[in-house]
């Protein structure tokens, strides 16, 4: 995953790009997994899609191709907003392969709310204190609360009030966003197994 000041390795003007948008109008799966999987190098290439080509509204029905390439395809700028990883994990997208985690630290350091969205989105995944060596000293000082919190778990298993929230999402699997807001709980409930940030980790 690139920084979202990076230019994109597929322009919204790119031959990929023009394919890959007339396989999402289509809805055809095969076409976009062919182009994800055979087409698109290296595997974290950003890929640019005008504002009118994705999903402005959260509560809409994603097709299921858009979700193959959660961590392929970055919506350029808005997949460094906690909203949009949060939104597409509550959709059914598999998280980040836990050996790149690193990567996306250094990538996503400034932004702690999406680092706890995907971090919340495993049930345990081991914290190094190597890690640090992602994070600029300025970043980690704008962040310190949370970024202490992080390091903190290296030392530590995650609290059992987030494995059962693990739990209850694996039970919804693909349908956390339509499943979990029917669930007879209070609000902050709903929105904690929905992975609404925080701003520490437990």
């Amino acid at each position: 995953m690139s920084s979202s000041d990076d230019p994109p390795d597929y322009p919204v003007n790119s031959d990929l790009v023009r394919r890959l948008k007339a396989a999402l109008d289509a809805n055809d799966e095969g076409s976009l997994r062919e182009l994800i999987g055979r087409e698109v190098e290296p595997v974290d290439a950003v890929i640019e899609l005008a504002n009118d080509d994705w999903m402005k509204d959260p509560s809409a029905q994603l097709p299921s191709g858009v979700l193959l390439g959660l961590w392929t395809l970055e919506y350029k700028r808005e997949l460094t907003t906690p909203l949009t990883v949060q939104t597409l994990l509550n959709h059914g997208s598999p998280t980040v392969w836990p050996d790149a985690f690193p990567k996306v630290l250094r990538t996503c350091a400034p932004a702690p709310g999406v680092i706890e969205v995907l971090f919340n989105s495993y049930a345990q995944l081991h914290v190094s204190e190597s890690w640090k060596e992602m994070i600029p000293e300025e970043v980690y000082q704008m962040h310190e609360p949370f970024y202490q919190s992080f390091f903190a778990l290296a030392h530590t298993p995650r609290c059992l009030q987030h494995l059962c929230r693990c739990a209850i999402r694996r039970w919804s699997g693909k349908n956390c966003f339509h499943l979990i807001p029917l669930l007879p709980l209070p609000k902050s409930l709903q929105d904690y197994l929905l992975l609404e940030p925080e701003g520490v980790l437990h």
